[in-house]
């Protein structure tokens, strides 16, 4: 652990204690922050459920520019990308993901759901928070009220909707690597009849982070005789030039009823993978560094591509959410279509060579979503929720290969050109109700069931070599495969009020993870559908506020048992090609705590963090070499309880603290402050591979912004402790690192008028 960054943060802590100490004002009460982890309004303090509220101020206040950004926000919970495919989601809560890949057919195990409509596909998920009203974070399976591909969570976005009253707004912001970023947001009543509207657009631009300076050392070899660099480019990658434009509209006639049209296009003309080759000492030369004479550079912000990637996305949605109050309830409905364009061409490798390209893919999806549910009352001791869902969706994706001098650790003179084109439709339909017996004023006992019933359906020509030139003479093969699912997913929950500001509950409750087709086989017996995972999970939780309402604590421990988990084995064909297979592997317990707290000893001064540890070990692991003697057996199974859950650090641990004063005459208040988040080591593998382990490391921000009713000026640094990490890594032919977010500084305008 980097104690001294640590060390540095409480230092800060401790002067702010004692700046804000003399003299120290009166407590003041923490706000009141509404959620809706049940698909009602509800008090953060008073559901049973594990939630993370990330509010608008604290979004801009922690400069967080998407969701990866807000998962160091929250105990237990991993945001990142997978990142050989920028912008596909990899998210991890609770210890349960989808285990770094990217295959388009594996559906997410943490549901992502803007504005109530969950994204049926990964790629494009690692969403912007520009015009956000909040960012819920659920933590453990959520299967009652958001279904299938909840067993790890759910993350909720909530745009925010017109303000009646008026305002406009815009926002200059300038940083290290070429950023900028220019916002505007213009809203208020339109018309005297109802109808409000806003209008929020968002440019952001960046050169790209990850620097080729066509950098490492070269030795001659058979396969480079020179000992030169190659005649490549040099253009730096994960760039990003996106333009998010959200047009808003509310008709509310009167009281009971409303109806809100949100709508959403996004473009980003970004540069491709960040992927970065890497050598570690301890380990054999790489397969590049002995045939290629090639040693990667040091500094894990660099890199040296022979392909310049690109990766270009384009979205737009529109969702009509409409409430009526009928008879003693309300009835909500929620209709979304969201299509989605994805193309890129990578450098897999991450060399100077041509080995292993991903060029011209193409990615097409599209969804409509249908939610409709009543919330009523039978009596003042017993209210309800009943609802149906269903979902339409279509993928379509050419994936091609190019792989070149050296596959699997095999040379050969010939490139091999391999290309999969597929097509998968999926149809999904659920009914969920939820009761609530209110037994006294302070005991409520739950109880809710949700039935889904899943179709997918693949029409696809399996990874194959093409005779050529390129990618031509492909050998098209095509499969009709279709399988389909059921599942009931109950949830029984008590919660108790001990006292005013006193909170406890304990639930029990299941998610499950679709089944899926692996659409990267190269066969169709590694095709072929898994069944879906399931996780039944039991919590106990308390939330608590005490002085005075200045200080709220948070405290959740729990015990999962996760079964049928799929898992993709890598290896190679009969041929030497790279095959890949997805299975249901394994079954686990994973148990764990989180604390999050938020404390306002004055009006001038407040401390916030979260605390979150996992134990998560397999029961079994079917398949697998878990003693790595080079023979699956009976005598593996005793050594499955040392494999790991990859993306799984043991604990987590993000802190900050606020500080604000006058500053003279001045008429607003300036604000200075200060977070570490820190992440234990943890492993991109199963075996723990001591070169693919990513150390513990922590990130310190520090910011300082000046306030007023209409001005907002802030200076900010993120990682300014220069800590260098990699979201993933994991091996090809040598060592790979994939993402980690550099040191980058900026400073933001900001002016509110009517």
């Amino acid at each position: 652990m980097d104690y001294s960054k640590l060390k540095l943060s409480a230092m800060l802590m401790s002067v702010a204690w004692t700046v804000g100490s003399f003299p120290l004002a009166q407590a003041q009460a923490i706000e009141e922050i509404t959620v809706t982890a049940q698909k009602r309004s509800e008090s953060l303090q008073e559901v049973p459920v594990s939630v993370t509220a990330v509010t608008a101020s604290a979004i801009e206040d922690n400069f967080v520019v998407n969701v990866t950004d807000v998962g160091f926000l929250a105990p237990n919970v991993q945001l990142q990308p997978v990142s050989t495919f920028p912008g596909f989601a990899n998210f991890v809560i609770r210890g349960i993901g989808v285990s770094s890949n990217s295959i388009r057919t594996l559906d997410p195990a943490v549901n992502i759901v803007q504005d109530g409509v969950p994204f049926a596909s990964q790629i494009g998920a690692v969403v912007d928070v520009f015009d956000v009203e909040a960012v819920e974070i659920l933590r453990g399976p959520q299967g009652i009220f958001f279904g299938r591909n909840s067993t790890g969570g759910a993350v909720l976005l909530r745009t925010a909707k017109p303000n009646e009253e008026g305002g406009k707004k815009v926002k200059v912001a300038v940083g290290s690597d070429g950023l900028l970023q220019l916002e505007g947001v213009v809203e208020g009543a339109i018309g005297d009849d109802g109808w409000s509207g806003k209008l929020a657009v968002q440019h952001r631009s960046r050169d790209g982070l990850f620097k080729d300076r066509n950098g490492g050392s070269f030795v001659p070899t058979l396969y480079n005789p020179s000992g030169l660099q190659p005649a490549n480019s040099q253009v730096d990658q994960a760039k990003q030039d996106s333009i998010l434009i959200k047009p808003t509209f509310t008709y509310r006639p009167n009281d009971d009823f409303d109806i809100t049209l949100f709508t959403q296009y996004y473009k980003d003309e970004g540069g491709g993978s960040s992927t970065r080759a890497y050598a570690d000492p301890a380990s054999p030369p790489s397969t590049t560094e002995r045939l290629f004479g090639y040693t990667p550079p040091s500094d894990p912000y660099e890199i040296n591509h022979d392909l310049v990637g690109v990766s270009n996305t384009e979205s737009w949605h529109a969702i009509v959410e409409a409430n009526w109050a009928l008879g003693d309830g309300q009835l909500s409905t929620i209709t979304g279509y969201r299509e989605l364009t994805f193309d890129s061409s990578l450098d897999v490798d991450g060399t100077p060579f041509p080995l292993i390209h991903f060029p011209d893919n193409e990615e097409l999806a599209d969804q409509f979503t249908q939610e409709i549910r009543y919330s009523g009352a039978l009596s003042e001791a017993v209210d309800y929720m009943v609802g149906g869902f269903f979902m339409d969706s279509k993928m379509a994706v050419t994936e091609r290969r190019e792989f070149s001098g050296v596959t699997a650790g095999r040379v050969h003179a010939l490139t091999n050109y391999i290309e999969s084109v597929w097509v998968q439709e999926q149809q999904s339909i659920g009914v969920f109700a939820n009761v609530n017996y209110h037994v006294n004023d302070a005991l409520t006992i739950s109880a809710g069931l949700r039935y889904t019933d899943e179709e997918k359906k693949l029409n696809i020509s399996p990874l194959t070599m093409c005779t050529g030139p390129g990618f031509s003479g492909c050998v098209k093969q095509v499969f009709d495969i279709e399988d389909s699912w059921g599942n009931l997913s109950p949830r029984v929950a008590l919660d108790y009020k001990l006292g005013k500001d006193l909170f406890a509950f304990a639930t029990w409750s299941r998610g499950f993870r679709s089944g899926n087709f692996n659409a990267r086989a190269a066969t169709i017996e590694t095709i072929s559908a898994v069944e879906p995972e399931r996780a039944d999970q039991f919590e106990f939780g308390f939330k608590g506020e005490f002085l005075d309402n200045s200080l709220r604590t948070n405290v959740a421990i729990f015990t999962t048992d996760y079964t049928d988990i799929q898992r993709v084995s890598n290896g190679v064909d009969a041929a030497g090609q790279p095959l890949q297979r997805l299975r249901n592997a394994a079954d686990a317990t994973i148990n764990g705590l989180e604390l999050e707290f938020i404390w306002v000893p004055s009006d001038n001064l407040s401390f916030d963090g979260n605390f979150g540890y996992i134990d998560a070990q397999f029961d079994s692991f079917d398949g697998i070499d878990a003693n790595r003697d080079g023979v699956i057996d009976a005598a593996d199974q005793s050594a499955v309880s040392e494999l790991v859950f990859d993306h799984v650090p043991d604990y987590n641990l993000t802190v900050g603290a606020n500080l604000s004063f006058n500053v003279g005459s001045l008429p607003g208040d300036l604000t200075i402050r200060t977070q570490y988040a820190y992440r234990d080591d943890f492993a991109n593998d199963t075996f723990s591979t001591p070169n693919r382990m990513e150390d513990g490391f922590g990130i310190w921000d520090l910011s300082l912004r000046y306030e007023t009713k209409e001005t907002r000026i802030a200076l900010y640094g993120r990682n300014i402790g220069g800590k260098k990490y990699a979201d993933i890594r994991s091996p090809a032919f040598n060592l790979q690192a994939f993402g980690g977010q550099p040191t980058n500084y900026g400073v933001e305008f900001s002016y509110y008028f009517q």
